[in-house]
């Protein structure tokens, strides 16, 4: 079955505005006053839709390497800029295998990014995430941070898979969950409500009290630095399987499919 041609009015709707709304934004109307918010939803209705000719998804279909930028928040802790390297190595060496190639975006980049398909954001507060999102209408995904917008794919941890995985190594005995602590406040929120008894670390200092504890954990720098005096469960934050899941995410962005669920576990 042919797919369904998308029409303005279809934007429209999507968008919630009027049909003259989406062609003064399309034409380019300077002397029609939008508001920047109305704007900025519309192009973004009209990038998840594929409204206009999309080059990436095109290019994808032609088989040429598609170029995927990664971004990070800023920080000065050394743990977490560990786990960004940690976590960029893994994403590059995953995306390689995928005939895709990588591009390393400024922490503080904050404009239109023309040599990538599509921008994979690690670990970021929404509001930083929000403004990338307000000056690049390709695709964004946020991995491993929560932005609670349904224009976007959104990818995390499954607080019920790490609950097994140590319910399997602990048993019955109480145990803690570590974390690196997330410049992203939902996702900390979000962890916090599955495990009350959660343990943030932002630097050396924050692990020195603790040995011989049942620790369950998802970051690598932290089960590398504490695995010797611990028992430990560890359940890596970055897996094969939550690489496959940005993949598809990734491509269904690309050729704009329509998502029917935005924040997906792992």
């Amino acid at each position: 079955m042919a797919q369904k041609r998308i029409t303005i009015r279809d934007v429209a709707k999507a968008a919630g505005v009027s049909v003259a709304t989406v062609s003064y934004v399309v034409n380019n109307r300077t002397d029609i006053k939008l508001t920047d918010e109305t704007r900025k939803k519309v192009l973004q209705v009209i990038n998840l839709l594929d409204y206009s000719p999309n080059h990436a998804a095109k290019a994808l279909a032609a088989n040429r390497k598609s170029i995927l930028a990664v971004c990070f928040s800023e920080t000065a802790s050394l743990l977490q800029q560990a786990e960004q390297m940690h976590t960029l190595q893994f994403i590059s060496e995953y995306f390689h295998r995928k005939n895709c190639e990588l591009l390393v975006l400024n922490n503080r980049y904050a404009e239109k990014c023309d040599q990538a398909d599509a921008i994979i954001c690690y670990d970021m507060e929404s509001k930083r995430f929000r403004q990338l999102g307000d000056s690049n209408f390709i695709p964004l995904i946020a991995l491993d941070c929560l932005i609670n917008d349904p224009l976007f794919f959104q990818i995390n941890t499954d607080p019920e898979h790490l609950r097994r995985k140590a319910g399997e190594q602990f048993g019955a005995e109480p145990y803690n969950l570590i974390i690196l602590k997330s410049p992203n406040v939902e996702k900390q929120s979000f962890f916090l409500r599955a495990f009350p008894y959660l343990i943030f670390a932002e630097t050396y200092e924050d692990l020195a009290s603790v040995s011989g504890q049942n620790l369950l954990i998802t970051d690598y720098t932290l089960y590398e630095l504490l695995k010797a005096n611990n028992h430990v469960c560890y359940v890596p934050s970055m897996s094969e399987e939550k690489a496959a899941l940005l993949n598809q995410c990734l491509e269904a962005a690309l050729k704009r499919t329509p998502i029917e669920q935005h924040h997906l576990l792992v």
